[in-house]
């Protein structure tokens, strides 16, 4: 293992313990006083989200348990960002899967994308 790989797992290792010991925080709840690491929310990008419950006012790194193999992840505030404001995710939505599953998950999306478009051009070219 090279020291850079051992490093990045030293370092989301830290991560996990850290969620794990401060535990779940509801950042839609206007009592709750952001922690130093939360990373506040910008309303104008949420607008997308067509719901009558409350917005999230801020992100802060959340546990996430694998739906398929059951391994503890963290779901980065970062992230949750992107996918809330930038790629205008539905706000409801929470991370299911943990990295390595959802790659391979991609994978086999991307090969039956691959099986169908040829598929497809074998049957154009039969007529």
């Amino acid at each position: 293992m090279t020291r850079r790989k051992a490093k990045k797992q030293k370092l989301e290792a830290a991560r996990l313990r850290r969620v794990k010991q401060r535990g779940p925080i509801n950042p839609c709840d206007p009592n709750v006083i952001p922690p130093a690491e939360a990373i506040m929310a910008n309303p104008q990008a949420l607008s997308h989200n067509n719901t009558y419950g409350p917005m999230p006012r801020f992100y802060v790194d959340q546990l996430v348990q694998c739906r398929q193999c059951g391994k503890e992840e963290v779901w980065r505030a970062e992230a949750q960002q992107w996918w809330y404001e930038v790629a205008k995710g539905n706000i409801n939505s929470k991370a299911v899967l943990c990295r390595a599953c959802r790659a391979v998950e991609q994978q086999m999306k991307t090969e039956a994308r691959k099986v169908h478009q040829n598929g497809l051009a074998l049957k154009e070219k039969l007529d």
